[in-house]
């Protein structure tokens, strides 16, 4: 019988998920998983508990938003384990860019369905920091909506929360000037609106960054956007959410597998909902050296041999 360790965000969703989570457990109970249940005690404890406790358990399953996917995909990354999400978060950017949907009780049966893929980690570096990625790495004004997201509009959640905070951000930010290098394309300059990297599609409680990207890739899809006006920037916001911004003006796509920034000041680097560092002006996204295996839905697996053959 497989068995489980659900790691448990109760602060996730401004504290909702704390008062979610009895019922939500008792629906665990009732359809007799093998598991076992640590709740986090503080930022960047789901690293630890996947860590320390996951090898004794086939399936560590991340319960709550992006930040605890980012942490906990981290710890299982260190040991090697199978991940698995519950998605009962703000955003659940990750989960649902990968087939899942905010129906819990889908997602518990996706998880004992037990069916895997081995999906690409990313790793952001800046100076002082390092952390692995599942999702999607974003730096330049997308990341500076993040590190407001901590203190501002709490009481707004998913995509009005941060497009309401899109709209502020953009308002007050300006340009850096950024020298980019792709792997060994030619060296990029621009004055950066955003950049963003990964595996994933949607970041954001749904801006679909990078459209048709998924985690079985073997490199980073990669957009970056400079170059243009502020009023125009308004203007990407809103072709951004469905992802109708491949093309326009100052829009460039790339694929690789590093990418290397350098800034003129200081940026906010974000994974997952996960701030990195809250500036820094050397950065480097890199594939890493191997896939994590996860649970996903048939759906995904299907997409994957459908786009293989």
């Amino acid at each position: 019988m497989v068995s489980y360790l659900f790691i448990v965000n109760p602060n996730a969703r401004n504290g909702k998920i704390g008062k979610l989570w009895p019922k939500v457990e008792s629906d665990i109970k009732n359809q007799n998983f093998d598991y076992s249940v640590e709740l986090t005690k503080e930022p960047l404890h789901a690293i630890d508990i996947a860590r320390d406790k996951g090898k004794d358990f086939d399936c560590i399953v991340a319960t709550g938003g992006d930040g605890t996917v980012n942490e906990v995909a981290n710890g299982v990354y260190e040991i090697d384990g199978t991940f698995g999400v519950l998605p009962l978060g703000n955003g659940n950017d990750f989960a649902f860019g990968h087939k899942y949907d905010d129906n819990y009780m889908r997602s518990l049966n996706i998880l004992r369905e037990f069916k895997m893929l081995d999906l690409g980690v990313g790793i952001a570096r800046c100076e002082d920091n390092e952390r692995y990625f599942i999702n999607i790495v974003d730096t330049g004004v997308g990341a500076t909506i993040s590190v407001s997201s901590f203190t501002d509009a709490k009481w707004l959640r998913g995509f009005v929360k941060y497009y309401y905070l899109a709209l502020k951000g953009i308002a007050k930010y300006r340009v850096v000037p950024s020298r980019i290098q792709i792997d060994d394309l030619d060296e990029i300059k621009t004055k950066l609106v955003i950049m963003a990297a990964g595996f994933g599609n949607r970041f954001g409680a749904g801006f679909n960054v990078l459209p048709n990207n998924y985690g079985f890739r073997d490199d980073f899809q990669i957009v970056i956007a400079g170059d243009v006006r502020k009023l125009y920037q308004f203007y990407l916001l809103n072709v951004l959410k469905p992802g109708k911004h491949i093309g326009k003006k100052g829009v460039n796509f790339y694929n690789g597998k590093k990418v290397s920034l350098e800034v003129d000041k200081p940026l906010p680097i974000e994974v997952e909902g996960e701030i990195v560092s809250f500036g820094a002006r050397s950065i480097e996204f890199e594939v890493a050296p191997r896939r994590i295996k996860t649970i996903v839905p048939q759906e995904l697996i299907d997409l994957k041999n459908e786009k293989s053959n």
